[in-house]
């Protein structure tokens, strides 16, 4: 059974309200060092990228789920299925918890743990994965209290400054996720 609400959250697809949080973190750039930009994007360029996204994983290869807090309905974070290959049946997933002030209340695990139900049953996955920095202590412990496990180490992957970092892929199949629910 698809599921996309718990007792505190529920995953939506973005709408045009989101403009001004979508705005806030993607232009965030504490959070750049997990993705590849470098630059803020315009509210011009963010309300067009609103307008022109298909909540269609098929079409896109990527789908963006907004975590909102049952109470009141506020944006909390997003979860991003990505990289997906239907023939493979597997995609990567991430999650951002903003702002920092609503970290460490067990929204990132609950939003997981939907968005990972979902995918399994929406899309017959066989399995997701996700890339974690080494030193990025919370998200490993987050991703391996998941069900998720080290499958390999991308050396040097992530530019810091003038350093590399390594960055730790994690994966589970879905029986594995299934069996646990």
């Amino acid at each position: 059974m698809i599921n996309l609400t718990s007792t505190r959250l529920r995953l939506r697809a973005l709408e045009a309200d989101d403009l001004t949080y979508f705005m806030a973190v993607e232009n965030d750039s504490t959070l750049w060092n997990v993705c590849d930009t470098r630059v803020p994007f315009s509210r011009y360029t963010l309300q067009r990228i609103l307008e022109a996204t298909v909540p269609d994983i098929y079409a896109e290869k990527q789908l963006r789920l907004v975590v909102c807090a049952i109470d009141d309905e506020r944006p909390v974070g997003f979860v991003d299925l990505y990289d997906f290959s239907p023939l493979h049946r597997r995609c990567g997933v991430g999650v951002i918890i903003y702002p920092a002030t609503e970290r460490e209340k067990g929204y990132a695990a609950e939003a997981l743990r939907l968005a990972l139900g979902y995918a399994f049953e929406a899309y017959d996955l066989h399995q997701v994965w996700a890339d974690v920095a080494v030193d990025n202590e919370a998200s490993l412990r987050l991703f391996e209290s998941l069900g998720m496990k080290t499958c390999y180490i991308k050396k040097d992957w992530i530019k810091e400054g003038d350093k590399y970092k390594d960055v730790c892929v994690h994966h589970v199949l879905r029986d594995d996720f299934m069996g646990e629910k």
